[in-house]
């Protein structure tokens, strides 16, 4: 697949390809003869995985050394499963984080609307 299809189908732009290229995040990108990118199934999938885990948070470090022992094979299982259940607690507390603020903001909200139906009451007199 090429550059501009990648960006297309995942929404990303050339330039955050080249760099998470550049930076070691995606690697075994073949070239053509004219030096174009050619895209493998491997690529989109190193592609949708760090989309999917920029989108939850994970810093470009972690993503780094995840990927870094992703290239070391099987021997790396542990530590990369650890990786991944650290970001995962992560997002929990981000989501309870957000829960909490959604409840203070629908209860600050109704407070305004009931001031908000008793100043029109009270208008309406």
């Amino acid at each position: 697949m090429q550059i501009s299809e990648v960006t297309k189908k995942y929404n990303i732009s050339k330039q955050t390809l080249y760099y998470w290229e550049r930076i070691s995040l995606l690697y075994k990108i073949d070239k053509d003869s004219n030096g174009y990118r050619n895209y493998d199934e491997e690529n989109l999938k190193q592609i949708e995985f760090i989309s999917c885990m920029r989108n939850a948070g994970m810093t470009i470090n972690k993503l780094q050394k995840y990927m870094l022992l992703y290239s070391y094979g099987d021997q790396t299982f542990e530590q990369r499963k650890q990786l991944i259940a650290d970001q995962l607690d992560d997002i929990k507390y981000q989501i309870l984080k957000y829960k909490n603020a959604q409840q203070v903001l629908e209860y600050k909200l109704n407070h305004y609307e009931e001031l908000n139906n008793k100043l029109n009451q009270k208008d309406a007199k």
